[in-house]
């Protein structure tokens, strides 16, 4: 598995981008891990989704991005994740737009199996 894919970590954020002419703040979420143990799995994205969600909810950008209009959150997998995940996307797009109004969730599924 790539480091860079590793969801292990659940309290740090993968990537975070910032586009000053649109005022988006964009974080990234990196998932290499695969399926082969899927209730851990599934534990450790809800931990890091959880992580990325208190960041964006405790306005800790603030301090280097005041200016913030748009938050998007970009979930990348690599392997092929399983259909139960829709919920998941569902439950977080929700609570993204309940704490940042102007807010994306976009899953790129994976292709791996």
């Amino acid at each position: 598995m790539d480091k860079y894919y590793n969801i292990e970590n659940t309290d740090t954020i993968d990537g975070l981008a910032y586009k000053e002419q649109t005022k988006m703040l964009i974080l990234q979420l990196a998932d290499g891990m695969d399926w082969s143990d899927a209730a851990g799995h599934f534990e450790l994205l809800r931990q890091k989704l959880n992580t990325y969600l208190w960041y964006i909810d405790s306005k800790q950008y603030e301090e280097k991005y005041p200016d913030v209009e748009r938050v998007e959150l970009r979930v990348s997998f690599m392997f092929k994740e399983p259909d139960a995940c829709l919920k998941m996307y569902e439950k977080t797009s929700e609570v993204l737009s309940r704490i940042f109004e102007n807010s994306a969730l976009i899953v790129e599924r994976g292709k791996r199996d």
